[in-house]
């Protein structure tokens, strides 16, 4: 004969005995439970008149959902232990009473079950809202830092165009450059640009200034689409590990 067979190792219950622990949490930091939870008591007598009302097998055929869930409260906290034979007052049989009450406990059981999935799953998709909403902000910042981007590299083209043409306009002189801003000329285009740096430093300094805060926004906006790509990347992540601690969360049940 061979060995005998090893009897199966029972899975890990995902309710102690006063509070839902996840299996996801086992070998982590644990998480708070859900609410103490503990079995109600059982004290109401069934309601024979309104049970008798039931047609269960149309229940069943027509898969009457509302039904089940109007006696649902009933069914499931009812006690039946002290009803007796209408006829003979014998007492119900031991064993349908502990078949009885234990499809209550694991009724009672699924029904705390649903709650704390339901809170779970109401904060996920608080936290994935508030993701989402962090994304649109960014992008809209993006957004709004690419327009001005745009509007300052038009801004320097058409400086720039402007000076190509006075440039022009002085070359094309060949005996003197006269200065654009005053009635003074120079002999070469060197002793204009200095004349200009000197006299008239402000129209100098805005390509400059104009240049550096181009600059400074196009960083800026490399900087917030790493900044967006990186909360995409981890949204992503994110939802992957609530969707497979969600599985781990459903298997165990």
């Amino acid at each position: 004969m061979g060995a005998p067979a090893q009897a199966p190792l029972s899975a890990p219950q995902p309710f102690t005995e006063r509070g839902y622990c996840p299996a996801a949490a086992v070998g982590g930091a644990e998480p708070p439970p859900f609410t103490a939870f503990q079995f109600r008591g059982r004290l109401e007598g069934p309601d024979w008149r309104r049970l008798s009302a039931v047609d269960v097998g149309r229940v069943c055929r027509e898969g009457d959902v509302a039904a089940l869930q109007e006696h649902l409260e009933h069914v499931t906290f009812c006690s039946a232990e002290r009803e007796r034979c209408p006829h003979c007052q014998a007492p119900a049989d031991p064993l349908l009473l502990k078949l009885l009450r234990l499809a209550q406990l694991c009724t009672e059981y699924l029904l705390h079950s649903q709650e704390y999935l339901s809170a779970q799953l109401r904060g996920l998709e608080d936290a994935l809202r508030d993701a989402l909403a962090q994304r649109d902000r960014l992008g809209e910042e993006v957004a709004r830092r690419v327009q001005e981007v745009k509007a300052l590299k038009e801004e320097c083209r058409r400086r720039k165009k402007m000076i190509g043409t006075q440039q022009m306009m002085l070359e094309a002189r060949a005996s003197y450059h006269q200065c654009q801003l005053c009635e003074k000329a120079f002999m070469n285009y060197s002793f204009l640009q200095s004349h200009m740096q000197r006299r008239h430093p402000e129209e100098s300094q805005i390509e400059q200034k104009r240049k550096a805060k181009t600059d400074k926004l196009q960083d800026e906006i490399d900087k917030l689409k790493e900044q967006l790509q990186l909360t995409k990347s981890q949204l992503e992540a994110e939802q992957q590990a609530n969707m497979v601690r969600f599985s781990k969360v459903m298997g165990t049940i």
